[in-house]
C-alpha cells in the first residue's frame, strides 16, 4: 500500500502583488516560510519521517517550502521537472489585471486544447507532461511519497489519483489553496482513499 501526501507551495510573493505565477520564479513571503515550517512539523506530526521519498517542482517557491519542511523532516528532494506550473506563456509574471485583459477568450464548454495565449499549455499538454511522473510514482517501490507542487499541478495530479482522464475534469476538478494538504491512500487493489483533500493544517 502507498500512502501519498501532497502539499501547495505556501504564501508566495504573487499572493500578495495581484501578478499570475505560473512559470515565473517568484519567492516565497516571509509568512509563506513559517507557514512551510509549520507544515514541516505538522507531517513529523502526522508521522512523516526519515523513511518517506519527498519530489518537488523545480521552481523557487516550491523548493523553498521544501527547504523549510526539512527543517523538520530531514529529505532529500528530488526535483522532477513535471511538477513545474501550467505554463501560462506570455502571461507569466503579467498582473491578473493584464491577464483578464489578454487572454483568449473562451468558448461555451469545456476545452482541455484551450491555450490562453498561443505560447501557453493547455491543459491536456499539463496532462501530458505530468502524466509520466504519475506513472513513476504508482509504479515505483516507495510505500510513502511527499509531493510539494502547485495549485494546478497538484490538481491534475489528484484528478489522475482519483482515476479521472483529462476530460473529466470539465465537469469535475479539485481547487486547492497555498499551503494546503492532500493524503491519499494506495491499495495494492488499486482502490484508492482520500483522507482529505486541499486541507489547511496550520
Amino acid at each position: 500500500m502507498k500512502t501519498i501526501i501532497l502539499v501547495q507551495h505556501t504564501e508566495s510573493e504573487h499572493h500578495i502583488n495581484g501578478h499570475i505565477g505560473a512559470w515565473q520564479d517568484w519567492q516565497l513571503t516571509r509568512r509563506g516560510r513559517e507557514q512551510a515550517f509549520r507544515i514541516g512539523e505538522w507531517l513529523k506530526a502526522a508521522g512523516c519521517d526519515g523513511t518517506w521519498e519527498m519530489y518537488v517542482s523545480p521552481q523557487i517557491r516550491t523548493r523553498q517550502t521544501a527547504e523549510e519542511i526539512n527543517r523538520t523532516l530531514g529529505l532529500n528532494p528530488v526535483v522532477r521537472e513535471e511538477l513545474r506550473e501550467v505554463n501560462a506563456g506570455e502571461g507569466n509574471g503579467k498582473t491578473r489585471e493584464w491577464y483578464r485583459a489578454h487572454e483568449a477568450p473562451r468558448g461555451s464548454g469545456f476545452d482541455p486544447d484551450y491555450r490562453p495565449f498561443p505560447d501557453a499549455e493547455s491543459d491536456r499538454e499539463l496532462w501530458n507532461r505530468l502524466f509520466p511522473f504519475y506513472q513513476d510514482m504508482m509504479a515505483s517501490s516507495a510505500e510513502r511519497i511527499l509531493v510539494v507542487s502547485h495549485g494546478t499541478t497538484l490538481s491534475f495530479l489528484q484528478s489522475m489519483l482519483t482515476g479521472q482522464s483529462v476530460e473529466d475534469r470539465g465537469r469535475f476538478r479539485f481547487n486547492g489553496c497555498s499551503g494546503s494538504v492532500s493524503r491519499f491512500t494506495v491499495e495494492d487493489s488499486g482502490k484508492v482513499t482520500a483522507a482529505f483533500v486541499n486541507q489547511s493544517v496550520i
